[in-house]
């Protein structure tokens, strides 16, 4: 019964959650309303107009001796890519953290470590323990039914799935017009091979992820072979939906991990582009 009533209420109230943001994010396109974070926010709208960028996932394909390869072309990191700086020359221009999960328990070692503007939604902020001077936030709107991506940080972004779908978002807001994603396996991140490292995350980080599977798995009624494949088709849902808007700003969007499971963005090899 409570989850009914839950599933009738949740729509209405992020209906006006999309009515309120919309509003006060049309004034904020326009410079009014800006307190420091919008007005940082602001400050990255258009700002890399007709360039290129990669956006670093965290898959068991990426290695080091890539990351080198894209040295020099600005970079979009994650999570806890920063666990490869020591084997690289690489560092990302920007850093993006989605999960509440990681917010809470990894993110004080991830500040410690990326000194460059963090872009996160508000309710993973709200979670992290003291979000530091460079974290930005935008406003969001969490619901696994619905992934409507637009490119107006200002206002607000849907979010679903992966911090990848939030990155690109992200990309295509600052104005890139080419985005490679590399290290993007779309892979079973519960898998014991789920990651680049196998201490990716610490033991409570662990800990609460496994607390959290096992309560999806509790309500959906799944085993984590079907709960693997049902985050698998949102995955692949939501970058359908962000290849849309893609398509739509004249963005092109290619994928140069290797191997994988993310065949919605046309593949290309990353020694062709570097």
């Amino acid at each position: 019964m409570k989850e009914t009533i839950k599933q009738w209420i949740k729509p209405i109230y992020n209906l006006g959650k999309q009515m309120d943001y919309s509003i006060v994010g049309s004034l904020r396109e326009r410079g009014l309303l800006l307190n420091d974070n919008f007005r940082r926010l602001r400050s990255y709208q258009d700002r890399h107009k007709g360039q290129r960028c990669f956006l670093v996932g965290t898959g068991p394909s990426l290695t080091a001796v890539d990351l080198d390869r894209i040295a020099g072309v600005d970079g979009f990191g994650c999570n806890m890519l920063y666990k490869m700086f020591d084997q690289t020359v690489w560092r990302p221009n920007y850093y993006c953290m989605t999960d509440r999960v990681y917010a809470r328990y990894q993110s004080q070692e991830m500040l410690t470590h990326v000194h460059v503007p963090v872009f996160t939604p508000r309710s993973t902020m709200q979670r992290m323990p003291a979000a530091g001077e460079q974290v930005i936030y935008v406003n969001d709107i969490y619901d696994y039914r619905t992934y409507r991506p637009r490119g107006k940080m200002l206002s607000y972004c849907w979010l679903k799935a992966s911090v990848m779908l939030f990155m690109l978002e992200m990309a295509i807001y600052m104005g890139y017009e080419e985005i490679y994603l590399l290290g993007v396996d779309c892979s079973n991140t519960y898998a014991a091979n789920g990651h680049f490292t196998g201490d990716y995350v610490k033991k409570e980080t662990k800990s609460a992820e496994q607390s959290r599977m096992e309560r999806d798995l509790k309500q959906g009624k799944l085993t984590p072979e079907e709960m693997w494949a049902h985050n698998y088709r949102r995955n692949i849902e939501a970058y359908e939906e962000i290849k849309k808007l893609a398509d739509r700003r004249g963005v092109r969007i290619c994928n140069a991990t290797r191997g994988g499971n993310l065949e919605v963005f046309p593949r290309v090899v990353l020694e062709d582009i570097v």
